[in-house]
C-alpha cells in the first residue's frame, strides 16, 4: 500500500524538542533554572514527549555543558522516574549513554546522517563509523532495557554535498531500525524540503520495507516549507513529528539553517482540522511568549505570534504590576533620613509610606551583630504601630545583602559551653539569666517572626549575594527584588552547623525538594532560578546599584494601587493557609476576615465606591491624608 493511500487516524505524536534541539545552537548561556522552567513549562501544556538535552562534549555544543545540571535537579529526577512520558535524551557514544544512565535516563537517541559531509562535519565521522558507534549505544541500552530513537540528518540534502540520494537515506533507516531503534526520525536539516519531495522520499522508504509506522518527521523551516511538509507526512500515513515550541532551533554545524517547526503551528493546523494532539494551545502559546521573551528574541511561531497578540500576551499588561526585571519607568522616590538614636550598622530612610532599613556594615559583608539584629527588630515592631506606613524595605550595602551573623571572635556563641548572659528584651524566657546559645536563639527567633507577622509588607531588595541568616532575612519577607549577581546560599553546613532558625522560612518559600537540596549542599541559587519558580518577584537589568533602585522604586510605585488594610488581610489568608490548611482554624480565619472586609467603616467599602465612580485609588495618598477620605478601620 502507498502511504498516500493510509487511512488517516484521529491522532498524532508531538514531539517536543525546543529544550535541546531549540536552545543548542544559541550563542548566549541560557541559565539551567530557564531550561528547566523550559521543560516544567512544556509538560503542563500536555506534551508526552519531550527531548530533554543532549549528554554532549561542551566543546562541541557549548550551549548544552549543564546537561548533567538539568538530569541531576531534583525536579528532573522526579519527571524522569514518571512512566507516563517519554524523555528522551541525545547522546553521542557509550560514555554518553554512560552518564544519562546513571542520572536516570529511561530513553535516549542515536543520530547518523545520511550524507558524508555533514557526517564528516557533524561528529568528525564517516557514515559508517557513526553507524558503528550509534550500534554501540543501542546494544548497551539493550541490555540495560533502555528505549532508543534514531536521527536521521539531512534526508534531503547536504551543505557540503548537496541533494542527498535516497538510497542514502533508506540505507540510514535500515541500520537504524535494525539495530533496535524503535523509531527513525528523518531530519530536513536544512530545511530545503517541500511537499513534493517528502511525498517522493516517502513512498520511495515505504516501498522499499521501512514501514511508516517508524517513521517520524523533523522539518526545519528555511524555506517557510516545513508546516507544508508536516500536512504532506501525514497525508502519507505519518503520525509523529518533531517540533519546537516558538520555532526555536536550527543547527550549528548547518550554516544558515533556520528553526524547527514550531509547535504551536503544528497543533493550531492539527486542531483544527479535528486531528487530536493532546497538547493545550492556549497553554503553549504563553510558554512560546515566556521562551521568547527569556531569551530575547522574536517568536519564531506564526500561530503562537498571533495567538499571543490577540490574547496580549505579547507585552505586560498595563493591568499588572510589571517587575519582570523590566519595569515601566517611574519619577525616583524622594528617600528621607530618619533621624533618631540609630543602631550602629543600620541607616533608616523613609519615603511616603514606605520606610527603608539598610544594613550598613560593607566591609563586613552586612554580617549581623547581635546590636544589629535587636536594632532591626526593634525598628520592625515600630513601623508594625505606625498607621502611615505600609511598606517595609530591607536591603544592604556594598556588594553583599547580608552574610548571616557575625562569626568573628568574640562575636559569636558558636563553641561556647554555660556563658551566661543577661536576658535580652526579645528573650521569651522566663529566667533572669540565658546561656549566650539560648540568648542567641531568642533574638534571632524574634527578628525573623517580627518580620514574618508583620501587618506591613515587607521587601527584601537584595543588593548581592546572601549567606546564612542573610538568607533568612530575604526569605522571610513577603516580596524579593534581587541584583542580577544576588545569590542564595544556605552554607551552615559547610561549618557544621544548621540553618536552624530560619527553617521554616526556607522550606516554606522554597518548598521541600530544593530546601533539602541546597541545605544539603550550600549550592548558590541563583536569581533567575528564583525567579523563574516565583520566589523573586523581579531582578535588575544589571549590576548597576541605580538599576536595582529603579527596580525598587517601580515596584512601590505599583503597589500604591493596593490598600495597606487589604494587603494585611491577604497576609494573613496566605498565613492561615500555610499554618492551618484544611482545618477548622483556617475556615474560621477566613470568616473573620470577609466579616472585617465587608463593614462600612473598612477600606473596602471606599475602595468599592471609588470604582462604581470609575476613580482609581491612590492608597498611599490615603494613608497619609493627603487626598480623600482616610480609612479608620482597623481589624
Amino acid at each position: 500500500m502507498s502511504p498516500a493511500s493510509a487511512a488517516p487516524a484521529a491522532k498524532v505524536r508531538i514531539i517536543e524538542v525546543g529544550p535541546r534541539d531549540g536552545l543548542q545552537n544559541i550563542a548566549e548561556s541560557i541559565p539551567t533554572a530557564t531550561k528547566l522552567e523550559l521543560i516544567h513549562r512544556l509538560r503542563q501544556n500536555g506534551l508526552q514527549t519531550i527531548e530533554l538535552t543532549s549528554v554532549v562534549s561542551p566543546r562541541a555544543v557549548p550551549q548544552l555543558k549543564d546537561c548533567r545540571q538539568v538530569l541531576s535537579h531534583a525536579s528532573m529526577q522526579g519527571f524522569l522516574r514518571h512512566k507516563g512520558y517519554r524523555l528522551p535524551v541525545l547522546v553521542p557514544n557509550i560514555k554518553g549513554f554512560q552518564i544519562a544512565q546513571q542520572l536516570g535516563v529511561k530513553e535516549v537517541a542515536v543520530f547518523i546522517s545520511a550524507s558524508e559531509g555533514f557526517s564528516r562535519a557533524n561528529t568528525n565521522r564517516t557514515v559508517a563509523e557513526g553507524v558503528a558507534a550509534s550500534r554501540a549505544v543501542c546494544q548497551v541500552a539493550g541490555q540495560h532495557n533502555v528505549a532508543v530513537r534514531g536521527y536521521l540528518s539531512c534526508v534531503f540534502s547536504d551543505p557540503y554535498d548537496g541533494p542527498t540520494p535516497k538510497e542514502a537515506v533508506l540505507h540510514g533507516a535500515k541500520a537504524l531500525l535494525d539495530m533496535g531503534c524503535y523509531e527513525v526520525s528523518l531530519g530536513d536539516t536544512l530545511g530545503v524540503g517541500t511537499p513534493q519531495k517528502t511525498k517522493q522520499l516517502l513512498t520511495y522508504l515505504v516501498e522499499h520495507g521501512i514501514p511508516m509506522g517508524k517513521l517520524a518527521g523533523h522539518f526545519h523551516d528555511t524555506y517557510g516549507q516545513a508546516l507544508a511538509n508536516v500536512w504532506q507526512a501525514y497525508n502519507c500515513g505519518m503520525r509523529a513529528f518533531d517540533s519546537s515550541v516558538a520555532g526555536l532551533g536550527g543547527c550549528p554545524f548547518a550554516p544558515g539553517a533556520k528553526g524547527n517547526v514550531a509547535t504551536e503551528d503544528v497543533v493550531y493546523m492539527f486542531e483544527d482540522a479535528g486531528i487530536s494532539t493532546g497538547v493545550d494551545l492556549p497553554a503553549l502559546v504563553e510558554t512560546g511568549t515566556w521562551i521568547s521573551q527569556q531569551l530575547g528574541k522574536p517568536n519564531g511561531s506564526r500561530a503562537g505570534a498571533a495567538l499571543s497578540v490577540k490574547r496580549d500576551l505579547s507585552k505586560p499588561s498595563d493591568k499588572r504590576l510589571k517587575t519582570p526585571g523590566t519595569p515601566k519607568a517611574a519619577a525616583p522616590l524622594v528617600w528621607h533620613e530618619v533621624q533618631q538614636g540609630s543602631v550602629d550598622g543600620l541607616l533608616l530612610h523613609r519615603s511616603g509610606a514606605n520606610i527603608k532599613i539598610t544594613m550598613n556594615r560593607p566591609r563586613n559583608g552586612n554580617s549581623l551583630t547581635n546590636s544589629m539584629v535587636d536594632g532591626l527588630t526593634s525598628i520592625l515592631s515600630s513601623a508594625a504601630a505606625d498607621p502611615k506606613l505600609a511598606r517595609i524595605i530591607i536591603t544592604g550595602s556594598g556588594k553583599f545583602f547580608c552574610t548571616g551573623m557575625d562569626l568573628g571572635k568574640g562575636s559569636t556563641a558558636v563553641g561556647k559551653e554555660d556563658n551566661s548572659s543577661s536576658s535580652s528584651s526579645s528573650s521569651s524566657s522566663s529566667s533572669s539569666t540565658t546561656t549566650a546559645s539560648q540568648a542567641q536563639f531568642y533574638r534571632l527567633r524574634a527578628l525573623f517572626h517580627a518580620i514574618d507577622t508583620s501587618p506591613k509588607v515587607t521587601i527584601a531588595c537584595i543588593n548581592g549575594p546572601a549567606f546564612g541568616g542573610g538568607v533568612g532575612l530575604a526569605l522571610a519577607c513577603d516580596l524579593r527584588l534581587s541584583a542580577p549577581n544576588a545569590t542564595l546560599t544556605l552554607s551552615e553546613v559547610k561549618l557544621g552547623l544548621s540553618a536552624a532558625t530560619i527553617s521554616k522560612y526556607v522550606v516554606r518559600e522554597l518548598g521541600i525538594a530544593l530546601s533539602r537540596e541546597v541545605l544539603l549542599t550550600a549550592r548558590p541559587i541563583t536569581p533567575q532560578e528564583l525567579n523563574t519558580r516565583g520566589i523573586f518577584m523581579g531582578i535588575a537589568k544589571d549590576a548597576e546599584k541605580r538599576s536595582l533602585e529603579e527596580l525598587l522604586d517601580s515596584t512601590l510605585v505599583g503597589l500604591r494601587v493596593a490598600s495597606e488594610q487589604a494587603s494585611r488581610m491577604s497576609k494573613e489568608l496566605v498565613a492561615t493557609a500555610w499554618a492551618n490548611g484544611g482545618t477548622a482554624a483556617q475556615d474560621e480565619d477566613i470568616e473573620r476576615i470577609f466579616d472585617a472586609m465587608m463593614r462600612p467603616d473598612a477600606a473596602g467599602a471606599h475602595g468599592v465606591k471609588e470604582f462604581q465612580a470609575k476613580r482609581k485609588v491612590d492608597w498611599d495618598s490615603l494613608l497619609e491624608g493627603t487626598s480623600g477620605v482616610p480609612i479608620k478601620s482597623k481589624l
